[in-house]
């Protein structure tokens, strides 16, 4: 997939799409399941957050947005485009 900042990961969010991406050599994924979106660390199988009721798409961009791993946001890992541009996958 081609380089993608952080509205283009707003816009999939808003339309229910899950998202894996690897960061610092990390896996991770935003998802939902049972009603809740969730994000994890899928590299040690580890529960970072629940972020919001599957139903709630604009309180989920700005809590996925507002997420901080290893000191940076989503937002300003998305926006700097320091993830593994060839470990995103969209849902």
């Amino acid at each position: 997939m081609s380089s993608m900042k952080y509205d283009d990961l707003a816009e999939y969010l808003i339309h229910g799409r899950e998202i894996e991406f690897a960061y610092q050599g990390r896996q991770y994924s935003i998802t939902n399941h049972s009603g809740f979106w969730y994000l994890c660390d899928d590299t040690d199988h580890v529960l970072i957050k629940i972020l919001c009721r599957v139903s709630e798409n604009e309180i989920l961009v700005s809590k996925v947005a507002a997420a901080m791993i290893d000191g940076l946001s989503i937002q300003q890992i998305f926006d700097r485009q320091i993830y593994d541009r060839e470990k995103i996958c969209v849902l």
